[in-house]
C-alpha cells in the first residue's frame, strides 16, 4: 500500500508539489525549536551580564549638585482646631552653570563565553550657585533655616564611587558624606554636605565612578555643558538630548552636549517633589558591544521558511528538467541540513565574530547539500547547481542582515526578482509536466 502511494506520488506532479509544501511546513518545527533555543541563549546571556554588572556597579545617573535649604512652615490640619502645626519644608535651588568634563574608559569582563562592557569614569564637575532666593514664595526670613542648608548630589549606585569626594565650595574644602538627607525625593541614593547658602558660591569636585553600560546626566544647570571622551569605538547616545558635537572613530569617541533651562520641563528652583520631571530629562551615553550575535541569529531564522522552500522548489524544478526524482525522505534530509545551518550559526557565533560564523556555517551547509544532491541525481552538474543556488540564497540573507535600515526594501526587491525567476523557469510548466509523466511511463514500461 505504501509502495503504491509512493509510486503515485512519483508520477503526479501535483502530488509532488503538495508533498514538497507539506515537507516545508513540517521543517518549520525544528526551525522553531532552534529559534526558541536562540532566544533562551540570549536570555541566559542577559542574566549573566546582569550578574557581572551587579557585582561591579549598575547603570549610573548623576543628578546635581542641588542646593537644599529647609524652612519652617505653619499649617492647619484638616478638621483640627487650635494652634497650627509647625512643619519643616525644603526648597531646592539649581546651579546657574554646570560643567562636567571627563573620560569614560571601558573594561571588558568575561564569565564563561559571555562578555560585558563595564566602565570607569573620571569626571570633573564645576559650576556656580546664586544666593538662595526665597522672595518669590513670601517666606519670612526668620523661618529660613540657613544653618541647615546642604548640597545634594544623586548617584544611582553608590558602589561605583571609588574615592573620597571633596568639594571646593568658594574658599572652603568640604567632604561629601553618604546619603541625600531630606533630598532623597530627588534620587534614591547619593551624597551630601552642609554649605553656606546666603551668598553666591562657586564649586568644583572630582568624581571617580564605576558603572555598567550606561552613564547619564540630569541637566540641572541653567546652562549645562557635558564633555566626554572614551576609547570605546561604538557608543550609543540616548536620552532626552543628543550630542551637539560628536566624533566617533576606531580609536574611540568624544561628545559634547549643551542644554539650557529652557530645554527642560522643570524650573531653577521649587518647593516639593519633581522627581519625574527631573528623570525625564536624563541623557548620556551607553557603551555596548558593536555586534549582538543573538539578535542577528534570531533575525536570520526568520528567513528559514524562504531558504527551505526555495531550495526544495529548486530541487523539484531540477527533477522536472532531468527526469529524475528524489525520495521524500531525501527532501527531508536536505531540509534538516538547512535547519542545522542556524544551529551551527548560533553555536559558532558564541565563539567568534558573527560574519565568520555565518560564512563557516554556510560553507558546511552548502557543501553537504551539494554533495548529497549530486549523489541523489548521480550528476556533478546538479551538485554544482545546488551549490550555486544555495550560495545565492545565503548571500541574499546575509546582505539583508547587514542592511538594517534598508532590509525591508532590499528584501522586497530580492523576493520580487526570485519570484520573477521562478515564473520564468516555470513558464512552460504544463509542457514540462507532460514530459515528466511520459518519462515516468517509459521507465515503468
Amino acid at each position: 500500500m505504501a509502495h503504491e502511494i509512493l509510486e503515485r506520488l512519483g508520477k503526479s506532479v501535483e502530488l509532488r508539489l503538495g508533498a514538497i509544501a507539506l515537507i516545508t511546513l513540517i521543517l518549520m518545527i525544528p526551525l522553531a525549536i532552534i529559534a526558541e533555543l536562540v532566544n533562551d541563549r540570549s536570555v541566559t546571556r542577559e542574566e549573566t551580564l546582569s550578574e557581572i554588572g551587579n557585582e561591579w556597579s549598575g547603570k549610573q545617573t548623576l543628578l546635581g549638585p542641588v542646593l537644599v535649604v529647609p524652612y519652617s512652615s505653619s499649617e492647619y490640619m484638616s478638621g483640627a482646631t487650635g494652634e497650627p502645626l509647625a512643619t519643616v519644608r525644603h526648597a531646592f535651588f539649581l546651579p546657574n552653570t554646570l560643567a562636567i568634563t571627563g573620560t569614560v574608559e571601558p573594561e571588558i569582563r568575561y564569565r564563561g563565553i559571555y562578555q560585558t562592557i563595564l566602565y570607569s569614569a573620571d569626571l570633573t564637575i564645576s559650576g556656580d550657585f546664586s544666593e538662595a532666593d526665597f522672595s518669590r514664595w513670601s517666606i519670612n526670613e526668620d523661618d529660613i533655616r540657613w544653618q541647615e542648608a546642604f548640597i545634594a548630589f544623586g548617584i544611582t549606585d553608590m558602589r561605583g564611587v571609588k574615592e573620597e569626594v571633596l568639594m571646593n565650595w568658594s574658599d572652603s574644602m568640604l567632604t561629601f558624606e553618604s546619603g541625600m538627607q531630606e533630598a532623597n525625593i530627588l534620587a534614591p541614593a547619593g551624597i551630601s554636605t552642609p554649605v553656606m547658602a546666603q551668598q553666591p558660591n562657586e564649586f568644583s569636585f572630582n568624581l571617580q565612578l564605576d558603572g555598567n553600560d550606561e552613564l547619564t546626566f540630569i541637566p540641572v544647570g541653567k546652562t549645562t555643558r557635558i564633555d566626554l571622551s572614551s576609547s570605546w569605538p561604538s557608543p550609543s547616545f540616548r536620552g532626552a538630548f543628543l550630542p551637539d558635537q560628536r566624533t566617533i572613530s576606531d580609536s574611540g569617541f568624544s561628545a559634547a552636549w549643551q542644554v539650557l533651562d529652557l530645554n527642560r520641563a522643570f524650573a531653577q528652583s521649587w518647593r516639593g517633589e519633581t522627581e519625574a520631571l527631573l528623570m525625564d530629562a536624563a541623557f548620556g551615553v551607553s557603551l555596548y558591544p558593536p555586534v549582538d550575535q543573538y539578535r542577528k541569529t534570531q533575525r536570520s531564522t526568520r528567513y528559514g521558511f524562504l531558504l527551505i522552500g526555495l531550495t526544495l522548489l529548486a530541487f523539484f524544478l531540477t527533477e522536472m528538467r532531468i527526469g529524475l526524482r528524489a525520495h521524500p525522505f531525501q527532501y527531508i534530509l536536505v531540509g534538516l541540513d538547512l535547519c542545522l545551518f542556524f544551529l551551527m550559526l548560533l553555536a559558532l557565533g558564541e565563539h567568534m565574530a558573527f560574519n565568520h560564523a555565518y560564512i563557516l556555517s554556510g560553507i558546511a551547509t552548502i557543501g553537504l547539500a551539494a554533495l548529497y544532491a549530486g549523489s541523489i541525481y548521480r550528476s556533478r552538474g546538479v551538485g554544482l547547481l545546488t551549490a550555486g543556488i544555495l550560495t545565492i540564497l545565503y548571500t541574499f540573507i546575509f546582505l539583508l542582515l547587514q542592511l538594517q535600515n534598508y532590509a525591508l526594501l532590499a528584501g522586497s526587491i530580492g523576493l520580487f526578482l526570485l519570484l520573477s525567476l521562478t515564473m520564468y523557469l516555470t513558464r512552460n510548466f504544463a509542457t514540462l509536466s507532460r514530459t515528466f509523466r511520459s518519462m515516468e511511463s517509459e521507465k515503468s514500461e
